[in-house]
């Protein structure tokens, strides 16, 4: 399955339009989309719908479940795949858990990773490489936070079963081009493993010419869902190699089946689901994933990349440092002149939201900002940040 095609520009602007209705220009500054996003009005709409379904208890459960199934399907519509690949978590660090603990890994197997990767992203792996007795290559970055692609290469080799990779990297937004790097992997009978999670909503996905095995997101970032939910997909056929690292009776069948020892785990993405699905998460991200494929993600993308220059722009003017800045992504992070704990615990209280990233501020605007948001940015640091003592210049 591949993702839809953008909108019209008249559909788009109407759905852009929408999309940015809930925010008005003298609003909060939700700029670290990146990190949690606001809720986007499909998904606010489907959650209030799915507590009425709730409220309904084991009436509502045939719609409620339908409702989930939709929202498999419209992952699977995200990222390229079939909705019987995609397999839904609580959170994106529990998919990339399963993919790491679940796979066959045996001593000597080679995992390699990046060392500015998000700790979600790491920890599995180094859990894995403990428990497998697998070598675990950590390729270095540039001081500056890029990476060097002919490292990345060079680390891979004979015996390398994953390379487990950020499409897009969290301090910087730093981006990789996947299809080299698939291409050296499978050479060597390896899988990449992608987390996309900071690109999912902004930047296109397909996993087919991408070149990845599995990609794991989640719901609470540029997707604008709501917190929850993580997800896997994987291409056709892999999901059988992979074994379940939580059990329940979702994983072999249903509650009305009786348990048998010889029964094997479902065929499809299923079997990393135990129980009781997230009835309430995913109907909400699916509805906005929905939403924002309908609008194109490729359109809202360049809405927020022209934000991020604007503000890449501002911040030039004022003499800030800014980190290298990928095409593709909007995040952009300077080194303010203040601490940027004080700083953004500063702009947080003004109602502006942004992270502290890279020993710097990472500011993330989406689609569903306005010049206007990125301007008052700017004046708030012109007053918190003006030569580390809040006077205004």
């Amino acid at each position: 399955m591949r993702p839809v095609p953008d909108a019209s520009p008249d559909a788009f602007a109407t759905a852009l339009a929408a999309l940015r209705a809930p925010f008005p220009d003298d609003g909060d500054l939700h700029l670290n989309n990146a990190g949690i996003s606001p809720l986007s009005p499909a998904a606010d709409a489907a959650l209030q719908h799915m507590i009425g379904l709730a409220r309904r208890g084991t009436l509502g459960i045939g719609e409620t479940i339908g409702r989930v199934e939709a929202a498999r399907a419209s992952v699977a519509r995200l990222v390229g795949a079939a909705p019987g690949d995609v397999a839904f978590f609580q959170t994106c660090a529990a998919a990339l858990s399963q993919i790491a603990l679940g796979l066959e890994l045996g001593p000597g197997d080679e995992l390699v990773v990046l060392d500015q990767e998000y700790p979600s992203n790491a920890y599995p792996w180094m859990r894995a490489a403990e428990l497998r007795g697998c070598v675990l290559k950590i390729v270095a970055s540039r001081p500056d936070l890029t990476i060097d692609p002919a490292a990345l290469l060079a680390a891979i080799g004979p015996r390398t079963r994953v390379l487990a990779c950020s499409w897009v990297q969290y301090q910087t937004g730093t981006t990789l081009e996947l299809p080299p790097l698939a291409e050296a992997v499978h050479a060597n009978g390896g899988l990449l493993v992608v987390d996309a999670i900071q690109g999912l909503g902004v930047m296109p996905f397909d996993l087919a010419a991408m070149g990845a095995d599995v990609v794991c997101g989640g719901s609470q970032k540029w997707l604008m869902g709501p917190m929850g939910l993580g997800f896997l997909a994987a291409r056709p056929g892999l999901v059988e190699r992979i074994s379940p690292i939580v059990h329940g009776a979702m994983t072999y069948g249903t509650p009305d089946d009786a348990p048998d020892a010889a029964r094997p785990a479902r065929a499809n993405a299923r079997r990393f689901e135990p129980g009781s699905p997230q009835i309430l998460s995913a109907p909400g991200t699916g509805a906005s994933i929905d939403a924002l494929l309908d609008a194109g993600i490729e359109r809202l993308g360049a809405e927020a990349r022209t934000l991020a220059d604007r503000l890449a722009e501002g911040l030039l003017r004022r003499d800030y440092a800014l980190f290298p800045r990928a095409p593709l992504s909007p995040i952009v992070t300077f080194k303010p002149r203040r601490p940027p704990g004080e700083l953004s615990s500063a702009l947080f209280a003004q109602g502006c939201a942004v992270s502290v990233r890279a020993g710097g501020l990472r500011v993330s605007p989406h689609a569903h900002n306005r010049p206007a948001h990125i301007d008052r940015f700017l004046g708030l640091l012109d007053t918190l940040d003006r030569d580390g003592n809040g006077a205004t210049p």
